[in-house]
């Protein structure tokens, strides 16, 4: 069967991942170190429960404020929590290129609060792709079938004409081992040749 929808990462495909750059402003807001950021963070599972689904993005504001030590600005914050994720223009034209005629979305493995600060910054993506699923969403998180079960429900196709492109092995097999097309991606030039070779790329 043909493939009708192409189902990006965020994170290392359709943004760079740069994780330093989110704990450095923190760590400027905060006052803290950034790897005392990262251990009270990350290290403490509270990152991971977040993606899970466990927190909403107030939630999730209000508490990193607590762990920190430092009453957090939300707009700051929303700065600081979506800088690790610069965006990767070349892959966002190919995701462009690809709506024209085909279904574009989105799974990523992250929280609510940052769900709130991509569509703020970048409001034009509600366009561009017609579902944007997070694993907080569909409380599950790649690469477990679960995962990719509930994104394409709420997607509403059929993994056999789904293909999905991120940059973890992990993360692709499991979409495979779920019945969807896979490939990973390495970067803009081979995504394009990938996506060529399905006949998905528009001029």
């Amino acid at each position: 069967m043909d493939i009708s929808t192409v189902v990006f990462d965020l994170g290392g495909v359709l943004c760079r991942y740069q994780p330093q750059l989110r704990l450095r402003e923190l760590s400027r807001i905060s006052g803290r170190a950034p790897e005392e950021v990262h251990r009270i963070l990350y290290g403490s599972g509270f990152i991971a429960e977040t993606e899970a689904g466990s927190w909403s993005a107030a939630e999730i504001a209000a508490e990193i404020g607590t762990r920190l030590g430092h009453p957090m600005d939300r707009a700051a914050l929303e700065t600081a929590w979506l800088a690790c994720f610069p965006l990767d223009e070349a892959v966002i034209d190919l995701a462009g290129r690809v709506a024209r005629r085909h279904r574009t979305a989105i799974l990523t493995n992250n929280d609510p609060l940052l769900r709130e600060a991509l569509l703020g910054a970048h409001p034009e993506w509600e366009h561009l792709f017609g579902d944007i699923v997070f694993s907080a969403d569909i409380h599950a998180v790649k690469p477990s079938a679960e995962a990719f079960d509930r994104a394409l429900s709420i997607m509403d196709v059929e993994p056999s004409v789904v293909l999905f492109v991120d940059d973890s092995e992990a993360n692709v097999a499991g979409a495979r081992n779920a019945g969807l097309s896979a490939v990973r991606f390495r970067d803009a030039a081979q995504l394009a040749a990938d996506l060529a070779e399905h006949g998905l790329l528009s001029p």
